[in-house]
């Protein structure tokens, strides 16, 4: 059974938390595909997620770029994680930006290590990946004019 991904998730204004603005933002999603070549060797490549089976490996991408005349500080991106995608665990880390996590549909974050659920009794237990709602990219040092990134997790289709 496939399942139409839907590419333009909910990127909106809460997405991008900073004074005035001053980035522009795209999200891509793709799906991986490994390819093997004659000589007995893979190649995996990344292809438009328009049609994706379960258990099948899907990377949402955020694309921003600081369209402002001045350098964009105190950048703060956050993507929810789609309710059909069971997040895969250290996708989200990078080197450009503080990540944290939410369970709680984005109210709360923190980082992983930290992140915890309650259970039906009340007691509190280590998340797991698939608990996780969100990710929030703290962006690390200002970003130039003209200048931009990527920020991107992996998630596999439930």
């Amino acid at each position: 059974m496939h399942r139409k991904i839907i590419t333009s998730l909910m990127i909106a204004s809460s997405l991008i938390s900073m004074p005035a603005l001053a980035l522009s933002a795209t999200q891509i999603v793709e799906r991986e595909v490994v390819i093997k070549n004659a000589d007995g060797s893979t190649l995996v490549k990344r292809e438009p997620a328009d049609m994706v089976v379960p258990g099948e490996k899907v990377i949402y991408s955020l694309k921003f770029i600081n369209d402002k005349s001045e350098p964009a500080e105190n950048v703060v991106l956050v993507m929810p994680i789609p309710k059909e995608v069971n997040y895969i665990e250290a996708s989200a880390d990078n080197k450009i930006a503080k990540t944290e996590y939410s369970v709680d549909g984005g109210k709360t974050f923190t980082n992983r290590a930290s992140l915890k659920i309650k259970t039906k009794d009340g007691k509190l237990k280590a998340a797991k990946a698939e608990d996780i709602s969100h990710i929030r990219w703290t962006v690390i040092k200002p970003i130039a004019p003209s200048k931009g990134g990527v920020l991107s997790f992996a998630g596999k289709l439930k």
